[in-house]
């Protein structure tokens, strides 16, 4: 059996940009509950105890690009117009859509919430700078499964953007969140312009082998009657 991948996604309704890089984490004036945040929450820097027989924990440089090159592409597609999928489609190029660049403060954050093996999202995760967006993807494969953590890495991105299908075209310049599209437009958002990842690779007691991945986005995207981003004339 190759795997088994499972999503989920986060939607930021409030909160915009706030200054510069966080350094009390007990104190981010825009976390509902300001212990809530995870780098307060969490202060060990060592994975949970429901991290069994943990691995391949954070990325290495070439990894890095590897994740913001395959964001990168997808970003492209769609602001080329080379997107032809959609509820109903083609997806509109994009006047704006930069690339993004990696963050090492986003990084952090995402490395620490994955340490807690916990698939679902934080309580807050922003930073002084802006609001943070967050999916989160896990993979599952069999003892027996052959798959490098690197494939599967890339299909879980590529599973976040392949919501792309679902996504109604008429909501670029309205986004409403929908719990079946919050990946693609998160990954697709104009404004975002920074990523940061965290993963880690664990078993289950039935000897499944578990890869973990939470990537974090700044400034936050999924902003409920925004534009997605604009629409090239």
């Amino acid at each position: 059996m190759e795997g088994i991948s499972t999503l989920l996604c986060f939607a930021i309704i409030v909160g915009k940009f706030i200054g510069m890089f966080a350094t009390d984490y007990c104190n981010v004036q825009s976390c509902a509950n300001k212990a809530s945040h995870t780098l307060c929450k969490y202060t060990s820097t060592e994975p949970a105890a429901q991290c069994t027989e943990w691995s391949n924990r954070g990325f290495n440089d070439a990894q890095k690009k590897i994740i913001v090159k395959k964001h990168n592409e997808l970003r492209r597609k769609v602001a080329s117009g080379q997107e032809k999928s959609g509820r109903p489609g083609p997806q509109p190029a994009a006047k704006n859509m930069p690339d993004l660049k990696w963050d090492d403060e986003l990084e952090k954050i995402a490395q620490r919430w994955a340490d807690q093996c916990n698939f679902s999202h934080d309580e807050c995760r922003d930073v002084d700078r802006f609001s943070v967006g967050q999916n989160i993807a896990m993979s599952s494969m069999s003892s027996s499964g052959t798959e490098s953590d690197e494939t599967r890495l890339n299909n879980m991105i590529q599973m976040w953007y392949n919501e792309v299908k679902m996504f109604d075209r008429n909501q670029i310049s309205n986004y409403k969140f929908d719990v079946n599209t919050g990946h693609y437009t998160q990954l697709v958002w104009a404004k975002t312009r920074l990523i940061g990842c965290g993963r880690i690779s664990y078993k289950k007691p039935n000897d499944w082998k578990i890869l973990y991945l939470v990537c974090n986005y700044g400034p936050s995207g999924n902003y409920i009657g925004e534009k997605i981003y604009e629409i090239k004339k």
